[in-house]
């Protein structure tokens, strides 16, 4: 959108020949929201999803709204991406904002639960990317700091098939994990005195 000005001109004009057209409402948040305006952008996307509320792109486009600066309403933005979830966001940009929002207000478990769809939606459409070492990486850290050490195995041992930063931390979990289990002293019982 080369001018934005001239498209909330263009989309109030359709507004006003079809009201119930999702689309012009839809496409008045998107020039708010591009001339950096979350609030009028956030009236305009919740008309639009009024009208087509099982349209996951009008859910993600409002909770992005919350998540600007200004707005900053991240539990909101939080049932947005729900609902978008709900309405089969075929595009898969919900599932990851969910773990990455959930990680991002100290709610580890829900972040966990969300990785995991996300890395599973992944896995099923065979698509690989920064996505998928995102969630590796959080899912490895996630089980070593809860203590289940095999899930974490599990996810740092899939990082080593990355380059670049992921996999040495990969390692060094692993390392970790390792020094962690062996200086646990042994129970042998020439240790103990008679």
């Amino acid at each position: 959108m080369k001018n934005p000005p001239a498209a909330v001109d263009a989309y109030r004009r359709a507004v006003d020949i079809n009201p119930c057209d999702y689309r012009a409402w839809y496409g008045l948040g998107q020039a708010y929201e591009m001339m950096g305006m979350p609030f009028y952008a956030l009236h305009y996307f919740k008309k639009s999803v009024f009208l087509q509320p099982n349209d996951s792109r009008l859910w993600i486009a409002m909770a992005h709204c919350y998540e600007t600066e200004q707005l900053s309403m991240l539990e909101e933005a939080v049932k947005c991406y729900k609902r978008a979830v709900n309405c089969n966001d075929r595009e898969a940009i919900a599932l990851h904002q969910l773990a990455k929002l959930h990680c991002e207000l100290g709610q580890l478990e829900e972040a966990a639960f969300y990785y995991k769809k996300d890395l599973e939606r992944m896995e099923t459409e065979e698509r690989e990317g920064p996505n998928m070492v995102e969630a590796l990486l959080f899912l490895a850290q996630y089980y070593r700091g809860q203590k289940r050490f095999e899930d974490a195995e599990v996810y740092c041992t899939r990082l080593l098939d990355y380059t670049g930063p992921e996999k040495e931390t990969a390692k060094n979990i692993l390392r970790g994990m390792r020094l962690g289990q062996s200086s646990f002293p042994s129970m042998d019982v020439e240790h103990f005195p008679p």
